[in-house]
């Protein structure tokens, strides 16, 4: 008697769920994969990254030897948030002489303290008659070097700085809020002969003393 054994075939249903099975495996080894190589990347770019900087920090003061003196006396300045209460700011608005959707904000900034102002910026913020924001701007009032018009240079004690912006919207301005984002105050040289303050006087008051005789 012949035995034949029978072979069983493979349902449909069943090599679906083998081949699918096979796919998903293939995924989740190429993304392990992908994974791993990309934290190795990044390590290795981390590691050039850090050395960059370090390298950088250690020659900002060759770097700083090596500038032109105008542009290096210009960016020596430190943040002085604490300045601001000798800064008199007042800022207005009012519409535009020629055009309805157009409001002109004036800023005026009056330096009442003895130090010299390298940087200046106003965040201005026109609002509805709603008190809702409808356009922002930054303005800076000081700089550390005189170049353009945007770049208006420092204030010097005693003082005013004048200047206007404009603000388009189909609503209309009412009122501008502004809020100081940054100052920097210029540091004189030490040992700087005459002293920064005796520079920083207008010129205006040097000329009044002379004529009177002062």
């Amino acid at each position: 008697m012949n035995v034949v054994a029978s072979k069983r075939r493979m349902s449909v249903f069943t090599a679906i769920v083998l081949g699918i099975s096979a796919i998903v495996i293939t995924c989740v080894v190429s993304a392990s994969s992908i994974a791993v190589y990309g934290m190795y990347i990044i390590d290795q770019k981390t590691d050039t990254l850090v050395g960059a900087v370090q390298t950088l920090v250690e020659e900002l003061p060759a770097l700083h030897a090596a500038l032109p003196p105008t542009l290096a006396d210009a960016i020596r300045d430190e943040r002085r948030p604490d300045y601001r209460d000798q800064l008199r700011i007042k800022v207005d608005v009012q519409p535009h002489p020629e055009h309805s959707r157009y409001t002109t904000t004036s800023i005026s900034v009056v330096n009442e303290g003895d130090e010299v102002v390298s940087l200046l910026a106003l965040r201005v913020v026109a609002l509805d008659e709603k008190g809702r924001p409808r356009s922002a701007t930054t303005e800076y009032v000081a700089t550390p070097l005189a170049i353009d018009n945007d770049w208006r240079g420092p204030l010097l004690p005693g003082s005013t700085r004048q200047t206007t912006t404009t603000h388009y919207g189909s609503h209309q301005v009412d009122a501008v809020e502004y809020e100081v984002t940054e100052l920097r105050l210029w540091l004189p040289e030490t040992g700087a002969t005459p002293s920064a303050k005796l520079m920083a006087k207008p010129v205006e008051t040097t000329e009044l003393a002379a004529n009177t005789g002062e």
